[in-house]
Formats: C-alpha cells, sequence, structure tokens
C-alpha cells in the first residue's frame, strides 16, 4: 500500500449560472431614439457621460438622453429593487438602448 495521498479530481469550470437569450435586434441607428444611461456610480461616469451625451447629440438628429441620474445607483444597498423595476423603469420612459456604464 502507497503512502502517497490521493486526491478527487474536479473540473475547474463551473456550471453557467446564466443561461444565454436571445439578443434583441440591433437599431439601425439612434436617431430620434430614446437612449438611457445606466451606472453604478463606481468609476468616473459623472465624467464620461457628459461627454458621450453631447457627442451623440452631435452624430443623432432627434436623439434624447435618460440621464443616469433619473435611475439612481445601480449598485448598493437597494440594487435588487431597483435592478428589479429597471424594466418597468426603461420601458415607461420609451427607451430604445441603453449604455450601462458598470465598473468591474
Amino acid at each position: 500500500m502507497s503512502m502517497e495521498p490521493t486526491y478527487d479530481v474536479v473540473w475547474p469550470s463551473a456550471p453557467q449560472g446564466v443561461q444565454q437569450q436571445r439578443q434583441a435586434p440591433r437599431l439601425p441607428d439612434l436617431a430620434n431614439r430614446t437612449v438611457a444611461f445606466l451606472w453604478d456610480y463606481v468609476f468616473r461616469g459623472d465624467e464620461l457621460f457628459p461627454v458621450l451625451e453631447q457627442a451623440l447629440i452631435e452624430r443623432f438628429d432627434g436623439i434624447k438622453i435618460v440621464s443616469f441620474e433619473t435611475f439612481g445607483n445601480l449598485h448598493g444597498a437597494d440594487e435588487k429593487e431597483r435592478v428589479g423595476r429597471l424594466p418597468d423603469d426603461l420601458r415607461s420612459r420609451g427607451v430604445d438602448a441603453v449604455v450601462s456604464g458598470m465598473g468591474c
């Protein structure tokens, strides 16, 4: 009998926690569309979003921007509630597209 230790072999890749979803069709452009900015208040969104907003307004006629401030901090104590009501919040504001600035 060997004195060498034995180990169970395990696979290092965990099962997927989120199932893949069908992607929504891409918009042909953002002219006359409503775009929402979402942010977790972690990394420089307060600097980035105004620059991006100005660039989008210059590029696409009739674009409307819904500020990240409308939705609040999507990362924090009430994250679950905010994210849970996000689909209804976006729908009620007629949002066609989202720019999500979530830090990692």
